[in-house]
């Protein structure tokens, strides 16, 4: 006889929301249902406990196949499967044959994308022997010259690698060198993929100062584009950088405005210039920043491929031009000194986001970049993280993977919203330029970085190793930074050498094209460029005579690029350098009163809170009595006793301990756990200084600790 086979889910009863809410209500005991289920965001969305297809049904998306307009689901109809993203990983090696070593190292194992950085001195269009001290090998490799380029990408087929140059202000003088390389070389720029180019607005708003005006440089990239659009159709030479507004301390909302704003500024430039929209679209290059607010992440590469195809239809683009082609690294904002092994799990969350966003391009921080070198061992982490994201997750046969989520959907929809009104607002500003010169984009991204800074202090959010489970024992690091200042002298005798190697006869050649130059049209200047660049001439060279009567840019405010764990790392070397020349001002001494059990949670957050500030925290003995609280803490030495404690046991034995502590000679600085009630007169009266409880401001409460003990100075 055969059993009838009946689907398991029919033997229970259908589930519906309301039914799921009044158990989820049940389990909350009285605490309402709107402040526990539900998240507000930094960027002003409510994040809901639970979404169904209902938030999703009204999206104009919904029905989208991945490569249709708008592009939330991808730029591609197969995904990944049509084109994986480049591993692009970023070098930092300070010179030429540093950065050889290293790429040709990692192109064998796993890297197929180039990202060559130059350093502060040559993105700012000078040789070493021109630049400040400091500048030379900072942030990138110091290059200046073809043979120099040459060595920095010798052995490379540059047919088949993609390379991303991040040249700032010099990229029509690199673009000439590269130019003079492929010439050289026999190879053919018609089929170099990459980017090349750089963002006048954010260079503006991180640096405050150009070193041209803002005018010129569009001008220079106006040459470069029209010149790419023939020469190097695979190259993308007007980038738009994110890390600007990120690394300031903009939330996503307001990150993603001002760089959609940026780029419409960047077309609209180019507009002027006599560029056709054909010619501009296909050009931009989005350099997004990915943190560590894992869906927001995702939703926010969603949301900039919408609004890019948004902004192209309203110029009367066909819906193929609306593909936005995105390079995106995880973010240096959420990378931490401290615990900073740490780092490789939050990049790791960022580069899944990223490829679960869809980007085009990935570049992976190392671990220790902040405040090193990456070496062999940290750059292969990196890049093995994306390896993995492919090899072992397999993102790379999945189109869309976070497509059809009803909760990414709707935040996407609710990101693009928000992003949308934070564009218009700039736009009826007068442009992000017009605010940048009135400072009123600093402000909004001042402001939202003190709110970021506020959530970590008072613990709203987190940064695991650095505001919360801190290893209080946790040994000093050894960095790896090049000498600036003998790099710098190297540099600059390199530079005195290559100009007075050359015979007379060769130097002649140098300026008399430079001089060409001077007088050549838009529609020459690249090949006079090139042509100076085959005979010798330096980026520091081409620079000048490129902008020898250029007008100089009004400065403005400049966004300081930020690190969240900053203040915090801060306060940890302020009380660790205090300690070494008075320990008692690197110690807390918990005076644990009445029962052990009780007040162990409130324990252990006494211990979390300042062992943040890396102080050394004695929290082993309780007491019944504060005779025997006092004689601990004379004991210990600590400069600072920290009640802890019931609130029915601060009641009997607080004042009493208080009293008797601030009897000591010296007397220390006494606070309780805990935020009192009705008898914080009291106790303010027996000697207690402060207190702290949950809704303390960490930084607040340890600065003014810092500072009553004397640990700044």
């Amino acid at each position: 006889m055969t059993q009838e086979y009946k689907p398991l889910l029919d033997a229970f009863p259908p589930a519906d929301l309301e039914t799921w809410r009044q158990e989820v209500e049940r389990l909350l005991r009285g605490a309402p249902f709107a402040k526990k289920m539900f998240t507000e965001t930094l960027e002003g969305i409510t994040v809901g406990p639970m979404y169904t297809a209902k938030d999703t049904e009204h999206l104009p998306w919904s029905a989208h196949f991945p490569g249709q307009a708008p592009f939330v689901r991808g730029t591609h109809a197969a995904g990944y499967a049509q084109q994986g993203w480049r591993v692009g990983q970023e070098f930092l090696s300070p010179t030429v044959e540093e950065f050889n070593e290293a790429v040709r190292d990692d192109l064998k194992r796993g890297q197929n994308a180039i990202c060559l950085k130059l350093d502060r001195a040559t993105q700012l269009g000078m040789d070493p022997d021109q630049a400040e001290k400091g500048t030379v090998g900072l942030d990138g490799t110091s290059l200046s010259s073809l043979a120099e380029l040459e060595t920095a990408l010798d052995g490379i087929d540059l047919e088949k690698t993609m390379l991303c140059l991040q040249p700032g202000s010099s990229a029509l003088p690199m673009a000439a060198l590269l130019a003079a390389l492929f010439d050289r070389k026999g190879a053919k720029l018609e089929k170099l993929e990459g980017s090349l180019g750089c963002d006048p607005v954010s260079g503006l708003a991180c640096k405050g100062l150009l070193p041209v005006n803002m005018s010129q440089l569009f001008d220079e990239l106006a040459v470069l584009t029209r010149w790419a659009q023939v020469n190097a159709p695979g190259v993308a030479t007007l980038p738009v950088h994110e890390l600007t507004w990120h690394q300031g301390g903009a939330d996503s909302a307001l990150s993603l405005g001002l760089t959609l704003a940026t780029a419409v500024e960047t077309v609209r430039a180019m507009e002027q210039r006599d560029l056709s929209l054909e010619e501009t679209m296909g050009k931009v290059r989005f350099r997004m920043v990915v943190g560590t607010d894992f869906f927001m992440e995702i939703a926010k590469l969603r949301a900039l491929r919408v609004l890019w195809s948004d902004v192209a239809a309203a110029c009367g683009c066909p819906a193929e031009m609306g593909r936005a082609t995105v390079h995106a690294q995880t973010s240096p904002r959420c990378l931490t000194v401290l615990d900073t092994h740490v780092n490789i799990l939050r990049t790791t969350t960022m580069a899944m986001s990223a490829v679960m966003g869809g980007v085009d391009s990935l570049q992976v921080s190392a671990f220790d970049e902040v405040d090193s070198i990456p070496d062999n061992f940290s750059r292969r982490i990196a890049r093995n993280i994306q390896l993995m994201l492919a090899e072992e997750c397999h993102f790379d046969q999945v189109a869309d993977p976070a497509g059809g989520s009803w909760y990414v959907e709707k935040l996407t929809a609710d990101l693009a919203e928000k992003a949308w009104t934070v564009f218009q607002e700039i736009e009826a500003g007068g442009g992000v330029v017009a605010g940048l010169l009135d400072g009123s984009i600093q402000k909004r991204v001042a402001d939202q970085a003190e709110k970021r800074i506020d959530r970590l202090a008072t613990g709203r959010d987190v940064l695991v190793g650095t505001t919360r489970y801190v290893n209080p024992a946790e040994p000093e690091r050894q960095v790896r930074r090049p000498d600036l200042d003998a790099l710098h002298a190297r540099r600059a005798q390199d530079m005195v050498r290559q100009r007075t190697a050359a015979a007379h006869e060769d130097h002649l050649m140098v300026l008399k094209r430079l001089e060409k130059i001077m007088t050549a049209d838009q529609e020459t200047l690249m090949s006079a460029l090139i042509d100076a660049a085959v005979q010798g001439a330096t980026v520091g060279e081409l620079t000048g005579i490129l902008r020898h009567d250029a007008d100089t840019q009004r400065q403005v405010e400049l966004i300081p690029l930020r690190r969240d764990a900053q203040p915090f790392e801060e306060l940890r070397h302020a009380v660790k350098s205090a300690a070494r020349r008075d320990p008692a001002r690197g110690k807390i001494f918990c005076a644990c009163l009445g029962n052990f059990a009780g007040y162990m949670p409130r324990l252990d957050f006494v211990r979390g809170f300042f062992q943040v500030g890396g102080f050394e925290v004695a929290s082993d003995t309780f007491y019944t009595q504060p005779d025997e609280a006092v004689a601990g803490a004379r004991a210990f030495g600590a400069a600072v006793v920290v009640l802890v404690g019931l609130d029915s046991t601060y009641a009997e034995l607080g004042c009493a301990t208080a009293q008797k502590l601030k009897a000591l000679s010296p007397a220390p600085t006494i606070l309780m756990a805990g935020k009192p009630q009705e008898n914080e007169e009291a106790f303010l009266a027996a000697g207690i200084d402060g207190f702290i409880h949950v809704r303390s401001n960490l930084l607040d409460e340890l600065g003014a600790l810092v500072r009553s003990t004397e640990v700044g100075e």
